[in-house]
């Protein structure tokens, strides 16, 4: 992967690293981990198989925490497929760069990710949830614990705190739990760096609540199969892949920083506008959409788009200095035209799909995909595409030309 461009900073070599900072395993050791993501999702897999294909240096794996996954680490640490670095992280053969974490959801029920430097700091937070949670075997277990004695443990575990996908209604901390973190946290919001923006929020909706200008946005893809990794994915700049560069990256330290965030649009998104659950109408009222104006029913699934125009301090996003470009990007599988034989083509001609995503000349797509595809492409790269928009828990669609 020396494909990347780079930079001199100080006299240090800064060089772009692309990140999926939250995927989840499916299995270990033959055993389930996430019940809802598929089992052919191994450790092995996603770091050998799924993320050169989608063109990703560095993997967040929010499952470290089950005693399976961690397992599976330390045996792959023993047979060299994976070496832990001096400044935290752990590299594979092929140099993708994985960066352990555990999502676990808090007492108040909000799902919050902590990534770990070492296979110790998993160690550690496994011994501090053994009495707290119920099956230290599987994922995003509900522990009794609060948001902020989670922030304090990743604290003493140098580790780095994020919420996760904040702001939709299943268990996002805006989502469901409240209008200003600081309100809730006071103090110990000022230890949060980062944000999960999820995969219906984007940085112009986020940007309308004024405490996120504290926060560094990720774009991650959640995913729960190997086709969605990369769905959403960070462009960082970095002098090396670990770590502790990676909190740099957070921290916007030393040259160092999140240089663009690349998700779907938030139309795309299974949770953009209100739900009623009783007629399944998904609202085109004037957000902030609180009740169904089909059927009448007062207990609707508030949509991301409709969570934060009810709670925004702001008409318009008021971005900070320095804050990184939010760019639209669609999945390859998900681009009409493109089947599964093509996007083999497509591989076969250009290695990884970010390559192909981002790099990769229009025209030269064209010869291989044909005009309607790279025209598609090009469209993409510089602005949005048009969509059917999701809702309900099912996911929005590009539409055919």
């Amino acid at each position: 992967m020396a494909r990347h461009a780079w930079l001199v900073y100080e006299g240090i070599i800064l060089r772009n690293v692309y990140a999926d900072l939250h995927i989840h395993i499916g299995s270990a050791g033959g055993r389930a981990v996430k019940i809802t993501a598929s089992r052919k999702m191994d450790l092995h897999a996603v770091l050998y198989e799924a993320a050169p294909r989608k063109g990703l240096d560095m993997v967040g794996i929010v499952d470290a925490g089950s005693t399976l996954v961690s397992a599976e680490i330390e045996d792959m640490l023993k047979t060299g497929e994976l070496r832990e670095h001096p400044r935290g992280g752990m590299m594979a053969r092929n140099g993708v760069l994985l960066i352990p974490a555990c999502e676990v959801e808090s007492r108040e029920g909000v799902h919050l990710i902590i990534y770990l430097p070492y296979l110790h700091s998993i160690k550690s937070y496994q011994k501090y949830m053994r009495s707290r949670i119920k099956n230290r075997a599987l994922s995003t277990q509900k522990a009794r614990v609060s948001v902020a004695e989670l922030i304090n443990l990743s604290f003493v575990l140098e580790g780095i705190f994020c919420p996760a996908h904040a702001f939709t209604p299943h268990k996002g901390v805006y989502g469901i739990w409240t209008r200003r973190l600081a309100d809730k946290l006071g103090r110990d919001a000022g230890q949060i760096r980062a944000l999960e923006l999820g995969l219906s929020a984007d940085t112009n909706m986020a940007d309308m609540i004024g405490e996120t200008r504290n926060y560094t946005f990720l774009s991650n893809s959640d995913a729960h199969s190997a086709g969605n990794i990369g769905r959403e994915y960070n462009l960082l700049r970095m002098a090396d892949k670990n770590f502790e560069e990676f909190r740099y990256c957070l921290e916007n330290s030393q040259g160092r920083r999140v240089l663009a965030n690349y998700g779907m649009d938030p139309l795309l998104g299974k949770y953009h506008r209100s739900y009623c659950t009783r007629c399944s109408t998904i609202s085109s009222d004037e957000p902030p959409a609180l009740s169904c104006s089909n059927c009448g029913n007062e207990k609707v699934v508030m949509g991301v788009y409709d969570r934060i125009i009810e709670i925004r301090d702001r008409q318009e996003a008021q971005h900070p200095v320095g804050r990184p470009p939010y760019k639209y990007r669609v999945p390859l599988k998900d681009l009409p035209g493109v089947g599964p034989k093509l996007q083999e083509k497509l591989l076969s001609f250009f290695f990884d799909e970010i390559n192909i995503l981002e790099k990769a000349s229009i025209d030269d797509i064209e010869r291989v995909a044909g005009e309607k595809v790279a025209a598609q492409i090009a469209r993409m790269r510089v602005g949005r595409l048009a969509i059917n928009p999701g809702g309900g828990g099912k996911y929005g669609r590009v539409k055919k030309e």
